[in-house]
């Protein structure tokens, strides 16, 4: 009896993974048509073949949705900024490399800039407090993993060192893409006047910020 009562329970678990799964996916999708905002729950639902009640016993709120989306997304980013690590060169090798991931990280995930831009000011603020602060400790957890295995891979810099770089990293991110990313009613202005001083190129000025920042800070 205990067997069948385990496997009926990992059958239970597996399903409610899932149709978990099923929901994020359904937002991710729909987000992509449009990611100027959030689609509605009862869409998401639609999209994922369930009834709005189904997706409100897994998420309180759309924001909560997209907020597991948005961590799903830095937890693979920053595993890939840990896995080069594994094989260190030399630091600016190091930072060449971690600029061309980051590039590559963006390429494919069009839309995660547009939901970390969203983080704070939208997602955060209709999420139960304990889900942020769960989201705010696995940022933690990972930012301290990476600066544990830099100092593996380089003793001879401080401790936090690695750490603090990616937290203005990430702030360099959000400042150049929130510049660069006008609504769609005033895009026309761009053809219309030289704006080019303060609409930067997004990959092009991230690339040299990245690398002014990175490399002068670890040939200090």
């Amino acid at each position: 009896m205990r067997c069948i009562t385990q496997r009926l329970r990992a059958i239970d678990d597996n399903e409610k993974a899932a149709r978990r799964q099923s929901i994020l996916d359904a937002a991710k999708a729909l987000f992509l048509e449009d990611t100027s905002g959030l689609p509605s729950v009862i869409s998401i639902a639609r999209k994922a073949g369930l009834a709005k009640g189904t997706v409100y016993l897994y998420f309180k709120t759309k924001e909560e949705i997209f907020l597991a989306i948005l961590a799903e997304d830095y937890e693979i980013l920053m595993v890939e900024v840990i896995a080069l690590l594994d094989n260190p060169s030399s630091p600016e090798e190091l930072v060449d490399s971690l600029i061309s991931t980051l590039i590559g990280f963006l390429d494919a995930n069009p839309r995660f800039m547009p939901l970390a831009s969203m983080a704070s000011p939208v997602l955060e603020q209709n999420v139960d407090i304990e889900i942020v602060g769960q989201f705010k400790l696995m940022l933690a957890d990972k930012i301290n993993k990476i600066d544990e295995h830099f100092l593996l891979a380089f003793p001879h810099f401080e401790k936090g060192q690695c750490g603090s770089l990616l937290l203005h990293t990430n702030a360099l991110i959000l400042g150049l893409w929130q510049m660069q990313s006008w609504p769609e009613k005033l895009k026309p202005l761009l053809n219309q006047f030289p704006f080019n001083t303060v609409v930067p190129d997004f990959k092009k000025d991230l690339t040299l910020s990245l690398k002014n920042l990175w490399k002068g800070a670890l040939s200090s």
